[in-house]
């Protein structure tokens, strides 16, 4: 057997002195640094003067039983591999101070060859519970950390959508937002381009997580950026422009709702870029959807973009969702049928969002849900 390389030290606890030498002697000849107590309290006195690796501990000593020892070896210097030693040959015994954390478990006498075995194999398996608790704990530290950054990256989405509800001259615009994972690709936006218009957006980007949601922001850049065109169909243009290399790096797409609402006269002019969850509410009573519709950006190529128009008399409020809300309102995707009387009549746009979104918070939602509602009012200047 060749000898072993220089490792931690081996610490011999056993009353008959003759044979705590002679395990001391045998294990020196193959190069492993050996000490011997022949009590508990010799132990516990060269524990404190040295480092140990191994622990070669009888279950019988003079002041106290090897199992009280191997307990408080375990509490206070768990990185030490402890192997009980015993003169009597019981299965029990074995099993006991294995459930108590030893490393093995070896009948009087022991052979050199199995003497240095125990040892060897004590310090190995040690010494791989050791990097595997190193490792756990690294991957602990790094999971923590990912989760802190998500966590971050999350407020700062939410931080990037419009504080709902905005309460204009002439209309009322509110949103809800429930991401299915920390962070989403699901988005909604509002602004005014001048004083006479306010401009809303929804949109879905394919795929969830960080991936969608850095789609997410540049979407939204992209269109805000180009919101200062008034020809709606080339502001939808120049903003897939914008956002062409990123999709198609990302082999991704989005589809997008983006309306521009003329706050005096009531008219809406939209483009459905592949988005197709768009109504019209009028008043309590009354339901109409937005049919028309095209591709998603990011899809194909040179994608032409219709534009379309409805008017919104006073009282009627625009509905844009995400698909996440039908696994919430099943019925909901069933166009033809009228939303529940509760969300129909509901006071405020903001009432009407959260009427509709009741629940989601504690509902395990497998997609994003996002809604926005636009409703001009009676009273322009209420």
């Amino acid at each position: 057997m060749p000898p072993a390389e220089t490792g931690p030290r081996t610490l011999i606890v056993e009353d008959e002195e003759a044979l705590a030498r002679s395990m001391a002697r045998i294990l020196k000849s193959r190069n492993i640094e050996a000490d011997t107590a022949f009590s508990g309290a010799e132990a516990r006195q060269r524990m404190a003067e040295a480092e140990y690796g191994v622990v070669l501990l009888d279950v019988r000593l003079p002041d106290e039983s090897g199992y009280g020892l191997l307990g408080e070896l375990r509490a206070l210097k768990p990185d030490i591999a402890v192997v009980m030693i015993s003169g009597v040959d019981d299965p029990e015994l074995g099993k006991a101070a294995v459930e108590h954390g030893a490393h093995g478990y070896f009948v009087k006498p022991i052979g050199s060859t199995e003497l240095y075995l125990a040892v060897v194999n004590a310090i190995r398996r040690r010494r791989l519970e050791l990097e595997y608790q190193a490792n756990l704990r690294r991957l602990e530290a790094m999971v923590a950390e990912r989760a802190e950054q998500m966590q971050n990256a999350a407020h700062l989405q939410e931080g990037m959508l419009p504080r709902s509800p905005l309460d204009g001259e002439g209309f009322e615009v509110a949103a809800h937002f429930t991401p299915a994972r920390e962070i989403s690709g699901d988005f909604y936006d509002w602004y005014l381009p001048d004083a006479n218009r306010i401009a809303v957006t929804l949109g879905d980007v394919m795929g969830k997580g960080l991936p969608a949601a850095m789609m997410m922001a540049t979407v939204r850049a992209a269109l805000r950026a180009s919101a200062q065109v008034e020809d709606l169909e080339q502001s939808v243009r120049l903003a897939a422009r914008i956002m062409e290399a990123p999709l198609e790096v990302n082999q991704a797409f989005v589809t997008v709702f983006h309306g521009v609402f003329d706050i005096t006269s009531g008219d809406i002019h939209y483009i459905d870029a592949g988005h197709g969850h768009a109504r019209i509410l009028r008043g309590s009573t009354g339901q109409e959807n937005l049919s028309l519709r095209g591709a998603p950006i990011g899809m194909f190529p040179d994608t032409e973009f219709t534009i379309g128009w409805a008017n919104l008399k006073p009282g009627d409020t625009l509905l844009v969702f995400s698909d996440g809300l039908l696994d919430l309102r099943p019925d909901m995707a069933v166009k033809d049928v009228l939303l529940p009387a509760d969300v129909r009549r509901s006071a405020t746009a903001q009432e009407l969002v959260d009427n509709l979104t009741q629940g989601v918070r504690g509902h395990e939602m497998s997609d994003d849900v996002t809604v926005l509602a636009l409703r001009r009012k009676w009273n322009p200047t209420a």
